[in-house]
């Protein structure tokens, strides 16, 4: 079917009116040093056919954008049957479906330059502000290979919206899921190649949505979802968080469990504590606890003995009010601390290789077998928390009180080859441990010191009975201590312990002096 109106022929004088615009494309190449003499008909004849198209089919230049090119290139072309010149002289040929072509996209290119097409945002700015995001990625630590991961993902976006002619500041979720959908390919020579947007939930869209943080870190975009508002607790509970921060010393983290459980149970408590009593505490409790685990039965017991000693600081409740508060049966020492023998441990840290990461565990694992040190005192470990004149290293632990424990030589090797061989050089980072893998910041949390130990545990074949995180290692160190002759305050000491009734399970894994003072079982058979 003629994409032609009625029929008609384009008149000589509308064609005659293309070519000033095309040998001006074709010096332009030339000046670039982008094409020679013998390859000027292959952008040529393609110059021309756009335009006829165009015309054809009703479209100004200054409407031409990314929906404009791709109908181009799919078009089902008759074109050149409405010319009313010679085929072969017009350099027309007829594309079919055609995906992408570099000599369409160099000539749109130069009709923006030129002013013939308006955009609302220059090219070179947008990708300015990828050169910035990249060189950003650079500084933290990104390696080559995935900086150019980053440019060419995130280059598509770039230039779809280009094309599209999409301001940056208008760019929202809507426009995004939009571009993701997109089945439009283009190449830009010189500038851009690609043959498809990348799919949600790809590596791809992974890396875009990092630029994406960026431009919104900096003010150019919108964040595309905003961030999630965090509840705010009632204004009661927000006065116990500052009460348990100033006057029991405690974690953040254990102060949000606090509030978390006593915000469960405040609708049924009610907003006004001067009617608490005795009945009331009881009853909320005892249904609360009916269908918890005896762990979380503790955890809301606790949460609220100390919720009550706040209200009866601020002279609201009763001190006496407590005593209504139920215990929760527990049988006192009555779990057994999980270890693995030694030969074990020195199997896992062997097991560390002497890369980058393998460096940084083996520290690691030396710190938690040597010093048994807790998950979190490792991950919060600084530079200026090694006293290497003195072979200390300071560590606070649960409860923010600061000690000072000896450091031993091979762990003082471990923790001086990592700093100055392997720890990446991350500015204004003070944590001894960092990410092996760019962005070279500190760990999010302790539970990264238990995967390291996990992975050195599945390296070395090492099968634990319970738990494979860190506190095996500090478990099986105290045990190690104990059956070589060491007190039990002198393991407290190590451990940290504030009461030697925490250290005393330790006791029962030394079956040695166990079979030392074990009776004769009373109604066992007597010897013949």
């Amino acid at each position: 079917m003629s994409s032609t109106p009625n029929g008609r022929f384009l008149a000589s004088t509308v064609l005659a009116d293309f070519d000033p615009i095309i040998c001006g494309f074709l010096e332009d190449l030339r000046a670039r040093g982008e094409i020679t003499e013998g390859h000027a008909d292959q952008h040529r004849g393609p110059a021309r056919h756009f335009l006829i198209w165009t015309v054809l089919s009703g479209i100004a230049l200054e409407e031409i954008d990314g929906s404009v090119i791709d109908r181009f290139l799919q078009h089902d072309c008759d074109c050149w049957s409405t010319v009313s010149m010679p085929r072969k002289g017009m350099w027309l040929r007829r594309w079919r479906k055609r995906k992408s072509s570099p000599a369409i996209m160099r000539f749109v290119r130069y009709l923006e330059q030129t002013g013939r097409i308006q955009t609302p945002e220059g090219l070179a700015d947008k990708f300015g502000l990828l050169g910035d995001f990249l060189e950003r990625l650079r500084g933290e630590g990104y390696a080559s290979g995935s900086i150019k991961q980053y440019r060419c993902s995130c280059n598509w976006l770039v230039v779809w919206l280009h094309l599209f002619r999409i301001p940056l500041h208008e760019l929202t979720l809507a426009v995004y899921e939009r571009f993701l959908n997109s089945d439009f390919s283009c190449t830009i020579p010189g500038e851009f190649y690609c043959r498809r947007a990348p799919s949600p939930s790809s590596s791809r869209d992974m890396m875009i949505r990092k630029f994406l943080n960026y431009l919104a870190s900096i003010g150019q975009i919108e964040p595309l979802e905003p961030a999630p508002k965090e509840k705010a607790l009632p204004a009661i509970l927000d006065r116990f968080s500052d009460w348990l921060e100033c006057n029991r010393g405690i974690r953040v983290r254990t102060i949000n469990s606090y509030a978390r459980h006593i915000e469960e149970v405040l609708p049924e408590l009610g907003d006004d504590p001067g009617r608490y009593d005795a009945s009331l505490i009881r009853s909320v409790l005892l249904e609360q606890l009916e269908h918890r685990s005896p762990e979380r039965a503790r955890s809301l017991i606790t949460s609220m003995r100390m919720y009550l000693r706040f209200l009866a600081s601020e002279g609201v409740v009763a001190g006496t009010l407590m005593n209504a508060v139920p215990t929760i049966r527990r049988s006192r020492l009555s779990s057994l601390p999980r270890y693995i023998p030694a030969e074990d441990i020195e199997r896992t840290i062997d097991s560390c290789g002497n890369h980058h990461a393998g460096i940084r565990d083996r520290a690691i694992l030396l710190l938690l077998a040597r010093l048994a040190l807790r998950a979190g005192d490792v991950a919060a470990l600084r530079v200026c928390d090694i006293d290497w004149d003195r072979a200390e290293i300071r560590v606070s632990g649960k409860s923010r009180k600061e000690s000072a424990l000896p450091l031993p030589q091979d762990v003082g090797d471990a923790l001086r080859t990592y700093i100055t061989k392997a720890r990446p050089k991350a500015a204004n980072e003070d944590r001894v441990f960092l990410r092996a893998v760019a962005p070279h910041g500190s760990f999010s949390n302790a539970s990264v010191v238990s995967k390291v130990v996990r992975r050195a545990l599945d390296r070395a074949g090492i099968t634990t009975v319970g738990g494979r995180g860190a506190h095996v290692f500090r478990h099986s160190r105290a045990t190690e201590l104990l059956r070589s002759g060491a007190s039990l305050d002198a393991i407290q000491h190590l451990l940290r312990h504030e009461s030697l009734n925490t250290t005393m399970i330790y006791a029962k894994t030394d079956v040695a002096m166990l079979l030392e003072v074990v009776q004769p079982w009373i109604g066992g058979g007597a010897e013949e």
